[in-house]
């Protein structure tokens, strides 16, 4: 399997909620799309057309133009 670095991480929750620590394990667990364990989080490819605020839009802006690649992390429904 490919290596991994995740570089820069964005969250709508508190540290209390998930830990910076904690979303980089679930990412690198979830890569490819699945569902990851008890935890119930699903990584996905990031698509222009998310509903996401203005601010998190204009760092995925500047980061697409430095050619990233852009994941989501996503909690899914129970």
């Amino acid at each position: 399997m490919k290596a991994y670095k995740v570089l820069d991480i964005f969250s709508y929750v508190s540290e209390k909620a998930i830990s910076l620590k904690q979303i980089e394990e679930l990412f690198l667990n979830g890569m490819h799309g699945s569902e990851y364990g008890d935890e119930g989080y699903e990584v996905s490819i990031y698509e222009q057309g998310y509903d996401i605020d203005e601010n998190i839009r204009m760092a995925v802006f500047d980061l697409e133009n430095e050619g990233k690649k852009l994941h989501l992390l996503k909690r899914m429904k129970r």
